[in-house]
């Protein structure tokens, strides 16, 4: 790597080829420096490994995370015999079948107008109007439906009373965005205390907008009754919860409600949790026991030049080979997660303590690390048998919050702990920022001191090398006085 210095005025005696043999000089000057390079460059590899590291981390506990918990083991699938009286909207937790008698849907309050056949004629008197007493509606001499009916929407959110006017059938709709009893809709003027009080004003709207001279309405709560019981619920909403079932009622009528529970994708996710498992411990093995070959340091980008792009390619993938051997971390969560795999769970004697119980084992050859593979026949067959214990396995939990592993804390908790414990160690090492942050983490210290070094390297190179250009620069001139003298001398004698 050549160092930027300032520009030199070389080769007056023409004896000298000072720049190349400058340049040789400081090949073995920047000897250290090149060190320097490396080593920073080794360190970002570090750090974009153990990133690899901590993402495969995170898939296997993600994947631990979806046998932690009881709902995620029973599925339960609601279907309702008549979806234009009860629609399902969402599943619940509880099986079983609930009959639905729907009487009334909860509803808006409602005002509608009579045909507005002009729409944009003026109204030509102004006015002043209030809504649900929350805010006023202005209208002037040069107001239509149109612009009254804007300046109503741009209020709805304080009154809650929205406009939608049909053009087809020239009627106005005035609604309450509230549906149930405490829906309302009150238009009225003014009190007589405000400055836009005029006794004319509210039958000046109704009557331009077709209204009733009254124009107050109310909503009304839904009503239905669950499981013949003579006793009727009610809801403000038309979206109710019916026995754990989520629902929306339709319209008046009779239906009914059939959960069923199902398991069929437990199998799956087990299968998922095994995958990633394997995945880690083939991902951590491989890294803990690759050792670094010491004739494959990284590249400087002098030694770059003189390289195919294919030979660069190579040698960086043999360069990069072992950053993370023997790594602490890594051997730490491997043997976390085999001891958190190979504790019983704490249960009466007969039940479901270990995986091994539903046909997950380790594999016998010590080449796999301790990977586990699954029979697939023993897996259905305890979660058709003794679905209970299997989720038990998964899901126990500890009200003390104990420690990773411990006996009376499910597998998919203990392996969830032990994934977030050690992602915070990846997370010591290697910051959470980009590959080459300065920042408080193992390697950020480590790239923060290089990163000075390479600094003072290269300063202390740029004088080295202006001393080397001085004395050559003396050099010459000697030599340029040498031959001038030479050159003088050889001429008296000639003349002799």
């Amino acid at each position: 790597m050549a160092i930027n210095g300032p520009t030199r005025l070389t080769g007056f005696s023409g004896t000298l080829d000072t720049d190349s043999l400058i340049a040789k000089l400081m090949k073995a000057e920047r000897v250290p420096y090149n060190k320097v390079l490396k080593s920073k460059q080794f360190t970002i590899w570090q750090r974009q490994d153990y990133q690899t590291m901590n993402t495969a981390l995170l898939s296997f506990r993600n994947a631990a995370n979806n046998l932690r918990f009881d709902s995620n083991f029973e599925k339960t699938i609601a279907s309702s015999s008549n979806t234009s009286v009860v629609e399902i909207s969402s599943s619940g937790t509880s099986a079983g079948i609930s009959t639905v008698k729907v009487d009334k849907l909860a509803t808006s309050a409602t005002i509608i107008s009579g045909s507005i056949s002009t729409p944009t004629q003026t109204i030509d008197k102004s006015g002043t109007i209030s809504i649900n007493g929350k805010a006023t509606v202005s209208f002037t001499e040069a107001s239509t439906a149109e612009s009254i009916i804007k300046d109503i929407n741009s209020k709805s959110s304080l009154t809650g009373v929205k406009a939608n006017f049909d053009k087809a059938s020239g009627v106005l709709y005035l609604s309450s965005s509230q549906l149930g009893d405490s829906a309302e809709i009150n238009i009225t003027n003014v009190s007589s205390a405000d400055p836009n009080f005029d006794k004319d004003s509210l039958d000046n709207f109704t009557s331009f907008l077709k209204l009733p001279s009254k124009p107050t309405a109310n909503g009304s709560d839904a009503e239905y009754y669950v499981n013949g019981s003579t006793t009727v619920i009610k809801s403000a909403s038309n979206s109710v919860s019916i026995n754990g079932v989520q629902v929306t009622l339709r319209s008046p009528g009779e239906a009914s409600i059939g959960v069923v529970t199902d398991r069929s994708g437990i199998v799956d996710k087990v299968k998922e949790f095994v995958t990633q498992y394997n995945s880690l411990i083939d991902i951590y093995s491989t890294a803990a026991n690759t050792r670094r070959s010491r004739d494959y340091a990284p590249l400087t980008a002098e030694e770059k030049e003189g390289m195919s792009e294919s030979q660069i390619t190579q040698w960086e993938k043999r360069a990069r080979e072992g950053t993370l051997y023997n790594d602490s971390v890594l051997k730490d969560t491997l043997s976390s997660l085999r001891s958190a795999l190979n504790t019983p769970l704490d249960v009466p004697k007969g039940q479901i303590q270990m995986l091994s119980n539903i046909g997950i084992t380790v594999m016998n050859d010590y080449r796999d690390n301790g990977k586990l593979q699954i029979d697939e026949a023993k897996l259905q067959e305890a979660i058709n048998t003794r679905f209970d214990e299997v989720k038990q396995l998964f899901t126990m939990s500890s009200d003390n919050a104990p420690s990773p592993g411990k006996s009376n804390l499910g597998i998919a908790d203990r392996l969830y702990n032990v994934a977030n414990a050690q992602m915070g160690k990846f997370k010591q090492k290697m910051g959470v920022g980009s590959v080459e942050a300065l920042d408080d983490s193992v390697l950020g210290k480590q790239l923060k001191v290089l990163s000075q070094q390479e600094s003072d390297w290269k300063k202390k190179l740029e004088d080295i090398e202006t001393r080397y250009y001085k004395k050559f620069a003396a050099m010459e001139a000697a030599l340029e006085k040498m031959n001038k003298q030479g050159s003088w001398l050889a001429s008296q004698a000639g003349s002799m």
